[in-house]
């Protein structure tokens, strides 16, 4: 390449990240996280792009686009723009209009990429979508017509070559090859060491592949390996490649973008040519073909274009604006480093910033080997930039875990840690850095030998508006960082500085015990201490220190609190049984005669009263040992089940007193009674059936989704809760309803977030789900798809509630259940929970729990136990970010 891209424009419009880029010839396409779509066309007199479509309808992330070319597809004759987003929806947009004229649905999570099928040869052609739910599905005519599966992990994204033949590549590390138009799997390849994030083709070559491993691969047509490109310090996220014009350098090109915040330029043959720096990571890159400009989608909501011809290079003031932008932001970093001692002090050097000598310092593919015992340290120095990092061996996660950054050492054998620290115009002896939410600069924990632990934790919580929540955490951080602020100088040199506190060098222990700290009066502390993996957890996103903005330090470890739960929950409550036998009877009195009560069943004293009179008995009965209940004879009867039948297959409108009496049947576990006789095959009747029989337990709750009424959801949602929990001898009802879970939760779960969800409804659903995830980790759910499945209800449950504050117990229990999921599914399930982007919705109900009563503690504690255990499952990388 003869000359450097250099930054031609900037498309400015999106409110937050930029997902998606694609170049087509009506100008550029880009997709968002603020749910939008936009269309940009050339604008040969400014050489930029206008804005001149923003295409508004998804209610989640947008996070790929495509465009249909007119005559490509015969669904779409005039051509099409073609969107998929995190709200697990294809929308398909008409050019002209703007107007969405299709909507494809049909996957279980979120929709990672998009792929055109060619018609050619016979095959009909057709668009292509991925999904987090591990398949791949072909639409035709605005319908799914084929579900590729094979995938043992989410697919990320999708590349259809010249042949026709699709790719799609995964979280589960492999590429599959499909045939032509959507048929069956005829290739494997292993592809990488870590997810295959990003794919493209390569001009004359094959194709190349982009990876969380910080990796790029070019690869021929079969499938064999030409180059590996590596180079990238962070996940790869895309791949974009380009035969070039002669202006713009000539030859193959290859773009990667990374979470380090870099586009690097190369050659197929792994030589790197340019690194170009951006502000955020990149998502997204794309060629223009007929002149060779580059376009990044960045993290930071702009879309750049970079041209390699000097003729189509932008304004220098252009480029001198983001260089400013970049140095100013480096210039932050480096302050806040020298302000914590001090950054990249070379081996053993003695004098001031130096670290320690003796002390062993190894490149990074040490890691690449396991520790050789349980808490062995190793001291790593980052090719990149020169810092050295402290990680330890965890032998039970088979991982090493990053402790920190080594910012200082002692100075010429003076005692360790004794170097003064400037902060806010003074001088401290110890200045931590502390990660308090993501994407936010750390903050500063100033403090001098011989302060109080509390005072200094509530001046640290009151300037940076914590909730008082976090005291006794920030308390023992500060005493596991200095060994005690109390100790006397005159002990000797202490543990060299780890930005965000001490680590002894030889041990990984920190600086000795002490007696606990004393409270001052009135100033109360908080619940126990924040888990730790990895550097630290931040207390609202669950991010590790090292995950944004430079190596604050983290919080001393977590015991959990609230996860995993494994204690059903029921609902016992005894409605007015006045008010429903009245309201049974006004309906009975407007149905039809083959659907009526009989006049003796509706007769004082009749069967329908002997029925309502026992469910004040069932509930005060559900409340027993399960072996006791199961001991006692059964209150409900064969004939009190059969009556429950004819109204439960009562028209939706009227079906809502039904459902609150097998509510209560349902918690009658005992021997005989109603949780053996609802699971009787007639009386259950079969989830799984698309219209299942009205007058059975899954007829009802069919019936009862598909209404409008927040009656019955609620009333659907609290049955199937008890139906879970059944008691006693509801062994059997509950395996009925755990072996259907997966068409039952199709049915129940978009109700917490339907137009007649209330707050009702929204806390029944949360109780649901905390019983299916108390199930699944008490073994009592078999379905291997349940955990996810019932993950994915529980962040679209969370999503819904319009205020943690208003909603705490619906919030509380739907934090609980997708902890407890989490525990149950381990480090794959973890992943991708933050690739649903748990923490997001985890992040906003913390903040909105600040400083709240006992009810907004307990959220608090159950988003850092959440945080915790996906943090614990999942480890952290080595990244310089």
């Amino acid at each position: 390449m003869g000359t450097e891209f250099k930054l031609r424009c900037e498309l400015r419009g999106h409110d937050e990240d930029v997902r998606g880029v694609a170049v087509c010839p009506l100008g550029v396409l880009t997709g968002s996280r603020d749910k939008t779509v936009k269309v940009w066309a050339p604008d040969e007199a400014t050489g930029s792009y206008s804005l001149v479509q923003t295409l508004v309808g998804h209610t989640d992330f947008v996070v790929a686009v495509l465009y249909v070319p007119p005559g490509a597809n015969d669904d779409y004759p005039a051509g099409a723009i073609v969107s998929g987003s995190r709200d697990k929806s294809v929308r398909v947009w008409d050019p002209q209009t703007a107007a969405c004229v299709a909507v494809l649905s049909g996957h279980e999570y979120q929709v990672t990429a998009l792929g055109l099928l060619p018609k050619a040869d016979g095959q009909a052609g057709g668009l292509a979508s991925a999904s987090l739910d591990k398949t791949v599905r072909v639409w035709r005519g605005g319908k799914c017509a084929a579900t590729l599966t094979g995938h043992e992990g989410p697919v990320l994204c999708l590349l259809v070559l010249p042949g026709g033949e699709l790719l799609s590549g995964s979280g589960d590390t492999t590429v599959k090859m499909w045939a032509p138009g959507g048929g069956p799997c005829i290739h494997t390849i292993k592809a990488h060491t870590d997810t295959v994030r990003g794919m493209c083709l390569v001009p004359g070559l094959g194709f190349a592949t982009a990876s969380h491993d910080m990796s790029v691969k070019v690869w021929d047509s079969t499938g064999s390996v030409l180059a590996e490109l590596v180079g990238h310090t962070a996940i790869v996220y895309c791949v974009a490649a380009v035969d070039a014009p002669a202006a713009a350098g000539g030859g193959v090109l290859l773009a990667s973008g990374s979470e380090d915040n870099t586009v690097k330029l190369w050659r197929p043959d792994g030589s790197c040519l340019q690194t170009i720096e951006h502000p955020g990571c990149i998502w997204a890159l794309d060629f223009a073909h007929d002149t060779g400009d580059m376009l990044s989608g960045c993290s930071d909501a702009v879309t750049r274009v970079w041209a390699a011809d000097p003729a189509r290079a932008g304004p220098a003031e252009l480029g001198e604006v983001l260089a400013a932008t970049l140095a100013a932001r480096k210039a932050e970093k480096e302050a806040a480093a020298a302000q914590g001692g001090g950054a990249g002090a070379k081996e053993g050097g003695g004098g001031g910033g130096a670290l320690p000598p003796g002390l062993k310092v190894e490149e990074e593919f040490a890691l690449s080997q396991p520790g050789a015992k349980d808490g062995e340290n190793k001291f790593i120095r980052n090719s990149a930039t020169g810092e050295v990092a402290a990680y330890s061996w965890d032998a039970k996660a088979f991982q090493w875990e990053k402790i920190g950054v080594v910012v200082e050492g002692p100075a010429g054998g003076a005692p360790a840690g004794k170097t003064k620290k400037f902060h806010a115009g003074k001088e401290w002896d110890y200045v931590f850095d502390v990660e308090i939410g993501e994407g936010l600069p750390p903050r500063k924990l100033a403090m001098n030998e011989g302060d109080n632990e509390y005072l200094v934790a509530g001046r640290f919580i009151e300037e940076n508006e914590l909730p008082p929540y976090f005291a006794e955490q920030i308390v023992q951080f500060i005493v596991q960082n200095t060994g005690g602020t109390k100790k006397s100088a005159a002990t000797g040199a202490g543990p060299m500085d780890i930005t965000g506190g001490f680590c002894d060098p030889f041990t990984g222990g920190g600086g000795g015990s002490r007696p606990p700290p004393q409270r001052p009066g009135g100033f109360q502390s908080g619940a126990g201490p924040m888990d730790i993996t990895g550097g630290g957890v931040d207390p609202f996103t669950g991010g590790a220190s090292s995950s944004r903005g430079g190596g604050g330090g983290g919080l001393p470890a977590h015991s959990l609190t609230h996860v995993p739960c494994h204690t059903y929950l029921t609902f016992d409550n005894v409605p007015n049984l006045e008010a429903l036998g009245r309201k049974i009877r006004e309906f009975n009195g407007a149905l039809a005669a083959p659907q009526q009560l009989t006049e003796p069943e509706l007769a004082a004293g009749g069967a329908l009263d002997a029925l309502l009179a026992k469910l004040p008995k069932v509930a005060a009965a559900a409340t027993s040992p399960p072996a006791a209940a199961a001991a006692q004879p059964g209150l409900i009867t064969a004939a009190d089940v059969a009556l429950l039948r004819r109204l439960l297959a009562w028209p939706a409108d009227k079906l809502f007193p039904a459902l609150d009496v097998a509510r209560l049947a349902a918690l009658d576990g005992g021997a005989g009674g109603g949780a053996e006789l609802l699971a009787a095959p007639e009386v259950a009747g079969a989830l799984a059936d698309a219209h299942p029989t009205p007058g059975t337990l899954a007829g009802a709750l069919a019936s009862a989704s598909a209404s409008s009424l927040a009656a019955n959801h609620q009333l659907a949602l609290r049955l199937a809760a008890n139906v879970v929990a059944a008691p006693g001898g509801g062994a059997r009802l509950r395996s009925w309803a755990l072996a259907g879970s997966s068409p039952l939760l199709d049915r129940l779960a978009p109700l917490a977030a339907g137009s007649a969800a209330n707050k009702a409804v929204r806390l029944s659903a949360a109780t649901y789900l905390g019983n299916l995830a108390a199930a699944v980790g008490l073994g009592h759910a078999q379905d291997p798809d349940l955990p996810l499945q019932a993950l994915s209800a529980c962040l679209e449950l969370l999503s819904a509630v319009p205020s943690p504050l208003e909603e705490p117990d619906t919030s509380f229990r739907g934090l609980v259940a997708a902890g407890t999921l989490l525990v149950a599914g381990g480090r794959e399930l973890c992943q991708i929970a933050k690739d649903l982007d748990i923490i997001d919705r985890i992040h906003a109900i913390m903040t909105a729990a600040r400083g709240g009563g006992v009810a907004e503690q307990k959220l608090l504690q159950a988003g850092i136990d959440v945080s915790a255990v996906i943090a614990r499952s999942t480890g952290v990388k080595v990244e310089d970010k």
